[in-house]
């Protein structure tokens, strides 16, 4: 097809649109013809019919890789030399190693500059096609020797003059009038140290005595430094099988040692620290797991991860983030005292130590101790004084795991519990922690699928007014029955689904779920008409969560001031001003609004003023305690008579006792919730047993709303 307009044709292959859009209208106007399709299997099925001269193909494609298409097309008679460029948004070395390994003629990363590409993509068209005219023709060696940077020489043994190619002057980096051919000549521009091995290796094989004809070396008299070449001799011999001459073609493989090592430098070292990498960290762990294995040794791997690092870069920028890590880097080093001992940053914030030849765990604690210590000292970076700390986990061979990646995951385990037990520590892996990450994992893994598959329960705990000691609301619980993990309890899942985002959702489904409830008891003359629900940090500071509640009410016909959302006093102490302007925006649509777990501690008392809230929800923490302890029954008497004073309705958790009640009354608290009256149950329970909680009413409040037993 390429030759009924004499453009090149272009086989583009990428499964998103804009991309191939952008190839043919860049190519078209570099005078490329452009074929595209949206899938490998379409390009393969179609490739000997429009034979293609140039192939742009993607890597990354759903049902074949670009990879896999790659490999396959090698295979096609006739395209086993077309011109392929692939393109990788995966910025790594390994997936450059595995588009050469297809049989990649080249590559480039997204995003794309296309004005380029257009440019490289001419290259490599001229350099497939001079290699075709290579094999037709002799005439066009000198053009192949510069294009291979590769030269040549003539040494005749008989009176020891020489030839060399115009390529080898620019091999060697010097002028034909500057300097004549000559084996001395030749051996001036060889660095020094191989002069005498080449030297050698040259009178060999003059002498017959040489088997091997190549050699590397190293060439000095460069403007540019050191060059690295490649010789490959052949010897010509007389009609008594004398040698009488020999032919040297040299090539230069400067460019490409210095790419092997740049790619051995990505494939092994983190381009920020230039510490050692994931990749190569693990390598070292093997050896060295290896080497106690045989020696009946121990060794300790550290883990470290800097607390909190993502606030660096969003607030001061990736430059300031960079400057951090190297400076992080260098401390680490610098608390490592063994010199066998091997540091590497795997990743983002995480570095990771390699302590060999361990007496015990003792040492890899004196390491961690000290990296507490030095990491949590202030940071310079851009003019800005950070303040950081760092938590760090520690596994032993061979009591914590038999290979690198058991070590590892032991290792970042331990780490992992030392962040939830408040950062800025560290602690050594047990099998518990092990178990316990287990658990959460299969937790996590599940309860994705558990909204789906209606595993999920919405429970209510009724809320009594004291002042006329009747039912007025509920509370709506989250409850989840897993076919495969049975009940499983809100405090081992509500913190998982806030750590991966899943509380949003989950969130809101229980927040239309309660509306709906709430609706329906209205409708059904239930005494329960308003509902109160638990409202995460995540759906809170959500810049929709106000026109979500807004829409929820609307979509299920619940007047506004029948839904209650309980906000965490924790919340509201983060960011103040924004929590206080969310609050309005609430109290705009008509909904109450009531702080829980209030009296943990967070939240100043001279900020509560400025909260537009209608109810403190007093902690059961301080309940339970009431009767019995004069400190909690201090500080509870002192919130209900600041609520009173701030015209807020108090409502008290965790009721369980009538001596409980008996308190909370007789010091005028509003409200109470609370296994006395009723534990939470689903809706239809509820409606079952609402008769008998009437009656408990019944009997220990008058109608006018006093208690009729005191304890």
């Amino acid at each position: 097809m390429a030759g009924m307009s004499n453009k090149p044709l272009v086989m583009v292959v990428d499964d998103d649109n804009s991309t191939r859009m952008m190839a043919t209208e860049f190519l078209s106007q570099a005078n490329f013809d452009v074929v595209d399709f949206s899938s490998g299997i379409d390009a393969l099925k179609q490739l000997p019919q429009i034979s293609p001269d140039l192939i742009l193909l993607d890597v990354e494609m759903p049902e074949i890789d670009g990879f896999a298409v790659c490999r396959r097309l090698r295979k096609c008679p006739g395209f086993e030399n077309t011109p392929v460029l692939m393109l990788t948004g995966l910025n790594s070395s390994d997936s450059v190693e595995l588009a050469f390994e297809a049989g990649a003629t080249d590559f480039a990363t997204k995003p794309i500059n296309w004005s380029l590409l257009c440019h490289r993509l001419r290259y490599l068209l001229r350099a497939w096609q001079s290699a075709q005219d290579l094999k037709q023709s002799q005439r066009s060696l000198a053009v192949a020797q510069r294009m291979a940077q590769m030269g040549n020489w003539h040494l005749s043994l008989t009176d020891n003059s020489m030839y060399w190619s115009e390529q080898l002057y620019a091999i060697l980096d010097v002028q034909p009038t500057d300097q004549p051919p000559s084996l001395a000549g030749f051996f001036d521009c060889i660095c020094i140290n191989d002069r005498e091995r080449l030297q050698t290796w040259l009178n060999d094989i003059v002498a017959a005595k040489n088997t091997t004809y190549t050699i590397d070396f190293c060439l000095s008299n460069s403007a540019s430094g050191e060059r690295y070449v490649h010789q490959l001799v052949e010897q010509e011999t007389d009609a008594e099988g004398r040698v009488v001459s020999l032919n040297g073609v040299v090539q230069d493989l400067t460019e490409k040692r210095r790419t092997e090592r740049r790619l051995e430098q990505l494939a092994h070292y983190d381009n920020v620290t230039e510490l050692p990498n994931r990749t190569l960290f693990q390598d070292r762990l093997t050896s060295s797991i290896s080497e106690a294995s045989v020696g009946d040794t121990a060794l300790a791997v550290l883990y470290v991860d800097i607390d909190d690092f993502k606030l660096v870069n969003d607030s001061l920028g990736h430059a300031s983030g960079d400057i951090m890590l190297n400076e992080i880097a260098r401390r680490i080093s610098n608390c490592v005292d063994d010199t066998n001992a091997s540091v590497a940053r795997m990743g983002a914030d995480e570095f990771t130590i390699l302590l060999p030849n361990l007496d015990g765990c003792h040492q890899a604690i004196d390491l961690a101790t000290r990296l507490l210590r030095e990491l949590a000292q202030p940071y310079s970076a851009m003019d800005e004084q950070i303040f950081s700390s760092s938590s760090v986990g520690i596994a032993l061979f061979p009591d914590h795991g038999g290979c690198a990646e058991s070590l590892l995951t032991s290792a970042d385990i331990a780490m992992s519990e030392a962040k939830r037990a408040g950062k800025n520590t560290y602690r050594l892996h047990d099998d518990k922690l092990h178990a316990d990450t287990q658990k959460r994992f299969r937790i996590e893994s599940l309860m994705r699928h558990g909204l789906e598959r209606d595993e999920f329960q919405v429970y209510f705990q009724p809320q009594i007014d004291l002042t006329t000691g009747r039912l007025y609301s509920a509370e709506a619980l989250l409850r989840w029955v897993s076919p495969e993990l049975g009940f499983v309890s809100p405090g081992d899942f509500i913190s998982i689904a806030e750590d991966n985002g899943f509380i949003v959702p989950l969130g809101q489904w229980v927040l239309e779920t309660a509306c709906k409830q709430a609706v329906a008891w209205h409708e059904a003359n239930f005494p329960i008409t308003q509902v109160a629900v638990n409202i995460s940090v995540l759906q809170f500071v959500r810049e929709d969560f106000t026109a979500t509640v807004a829409r929820i009410l609307a979509e299920t016909g619940l007047a506004p001031e029948k839904l209650e959302l309980e906000i965490t006093e924790s919340l509201l102490a983060s960011d103040t001003v924004s929590a206080v302007d969310t609050l309005r925006k609430l109290k705009a649509i008509g909904v109450q609004l009531s702080i829980d777990d209030f009296g943990t501690g967070y939240s100043s008392l001279s900020q509560l003023k400025h909260f537009p809230i209608d109810r403190l929800k007093l902690d059961q923490s301080f309940v339970q305690e009431v009767t019995t302890s004069p400190a909690d029954a201090a500080i509870t008497r002192a919130v209900i008579a600041m609520s009173n004073s701030m015209d807020l309705k108090l409502l008290a958790e965790g009721v369980e006792t009538m001596e409980q009640l008996d308190f909370l009354k007789r010091c005028d608290c509003d409200e109470i919730q609370g296994f006395l009256i009723s534990k939470p149950a689903p809706a239809n329970v509820l409606a079952t047993e609402i008769d008998a909680i009437e009656a408990l009413l019944n009997s220990l409040f008058d109608a006018q709303g006093g208690l009729l037993q005191a304890a």
